[in-house]
């Protein structure tokens, strides 16, 4: 029900990049049809993210985590041009490089990754039913709630652009442009993008070392219009369906990273605890991966 998948196991092409995959399939007798795609952040690997895929598991949805090209943040990558961010971001999806920044080899963007991972998955595990997210055409969109993390976020977020996904949970994203505060163009037209709003999720920290609270809340009213906000300490789930959950949790510490309060929001070693070592933020996963308005 849940292990690693070598990228070079499911691409012979893959070489780079070569850590594995984390997959996990529901434990429930009928699982919800559902695949919560995950996207690492910066330099992140798919084990640092298994309590939240485990979880998704639980709740009877599929969960893959994928291993794809994150070195370096895509904010850095733009250096300041506000314009760059969507065609690097679509360089590591297709390898197409159109900025001359990217350049992947065959096998090693995103998309070719999660195909690559997906038709292995439904081949050698048939059982699982991994197959039910495989298409005539690539993969079957409406059946995946694509989730980021920080860089990550902005691929959840580039899918949700081009789709229209079960939903699109975000935590701890920006896209914009450090030394003036300006967000990238793109995310000026999420209007228009195929997941309605009603359907995204957006996820802070109120002490996040690397998206300031001025930046996060202008992310928000673009890619969350209309959507209520909830602090997650401060109610119960599930939170007046509010599809912004804010919080001010002191990360666990268990293993210290360099942004504790960016990284508590979803990753292993931050991720608060209660005494008993499950996850305090269990709850707040669990609505975002299944909830929905009224």
């Amino acid at each position: 029900m849940k292990g690693f998948l070598s990228p070079k196991s499911a691409d012979p092409r893959v070489a780079g990049w070569t850590s594995p995959h984390y997959h996990a399939s529901p434990e429930k007798a009928a699982p919800q049809g559902i695949l919560a795609l995950v996207f690492p952040g910066t330099t992140g690997k798919p084990r640092d993210y298994r309590k939240f895929a485990d979880q998704a598991a639980a709740l009877g949805i599929h969960a893959l985590v994928l291993r794809y090209p994150n070195d370096v943040s895509i904010n850095e990558l733009a250096d300041g041009d506000v314009t760059l961010h969507l065609p690097l971001r679509l360089d590591h999806w297709d390898g197409a490089n159109r900025t001359r920044r990217v350049g992947l080899a065959a096998g090693e963007c995103i998309r070719d990754r999660l195909l690559a991972a997906l038709e292995h998955l439904a081949k050698n595990r048939p059982d699982e039913g991994w197959g039910q997210f495989l298409s005539q055409s690539g993969v079957e969109w409406s059946r995946v709630a694509a989730v980021g993390h920080s860089l990550g976020g902005g691929y959840a977020a580039l899918l949700a652009r081009e789709h229209a996904l079960d939903r699109c949970v975000t935590f701890a994203w920006a896209d914009w442009d450090r030394t003036e505060g300006r967000l990238a163009e793109w995310i000026m037209g999420a209007g228009e993008w195929g997941t309605p709003a009603s359907r995204r999720f957006w996820v802070g920290h109120l002490r996040d070392e690397m998206v300031p609270r001025g930046v996060a809340e202008a992310m928000v009213a673009v890619v969350a219009p209309g959507a209520s906000a909830a602090r997650i300490e401060s109610g119960d789930p599930p939170w007046g369906r509010a599809r912004v959950l804010w919080t001010d949790l002191d990360s666990s510490g268990e293993w210290p990273t360099a942004q504790p309060c960016h990284n508590s929001l979803v990753l292993d070693v931050e991720t608060p605890r209660w005494p008993d070592t499950t996850c305090v933020l269990a709850d707040a996963w669990t609505w975002l991966l299944v909830g929905r308005e009224a």
